[in-house]
């Protein structure tokens, strides 16, 4: 089965969303009150660049994606969630220029613009749920993952090939094994009798 790029990468970007408004406090007060050189954001604005590449990745591996989904999935639902993720890749484009602007203006100017790069990546959160449901629903609720498995189920009822082992056990079994000891027992049955006529005749 083909395994899609798509949802491989997708997580990343939504995982740092997450994560950096939270970094962008803490970063934007120690570096306000002098524990963290102003150099130190540049690690935010790093971070930034990466949910914005890998968002815009993921944007474009799902788009590539788009032909094979539409076949078992209305293209309404897809066009749902990819204006969603072009919403979301577009608020961290934003974030990122203004965490870059920050680094350049006057500590004094700095402190607030850092704030509203955090509140930018709360909006972000928020987009990236909303894109992050949409794609959910695609794959659990109108089944999307269903177009990687065409053809790849096997037939049912189909009869067991002669010579091949189809029982439950490890070993295969020999069917002439149960003959040969059906012989055996026969040859002992005749030596038996031969004895018992023995016993007559003396």
């Amino acid at each position: 089965m083909h395994v899609p790029f798509h949802p491989m990468i997708v997580h990343f970007p939504m995982a740092l969303t997450f994560i950096l408004p939270i970094l962008v406090l803490v970063f934007a007060y120690m570096i306000h009150i002098n524990k963290m050189t102003p150099r130190g954001w540049l690690i935010i604005v790093g971070l930034q660049l990466a949910v914005t590449i890998t968002g815009y990745v993921s944007l474009e591996s799902g788009e590539t994606e788009e032909h094979t989904v539409s076949k078992v999935v209305a293209k309404d639902y897809i066009h749902e969630h990819e204006e969603a993720a072009e919403i979301f890749v577009g608020s961290t484009v934003i974030a990122l220029v203004v965490s870059i602007g920050a680094f350049f203006l006057r500590k004094e100017l700095q402190l607030p613009i850092k704030v509203a790069v955090a509140v930018i990546g709360l909006v972000s959160c928020y987009l990236a749920y909303r894109t992050g449901t949409l794609g959910g629903e695609l794959v659990y609720k109108h089944g999307a993952a269903s177009a990687y498995a065409v053809g790849e189920s096997q037939p049912e009822g189909i009869l067991p090939t002669p010579g091949l082992n189809t029982s439950e056990s490890p070993m295969p079994i020999d069917e002439n094994e149960s003959l040969k000891a059906d012989e055996n027992d026969y040859g002992n049955g005749d030596e038996s009798e031969s004895d018992d006529e023995v016993k007559q005749e003396d």
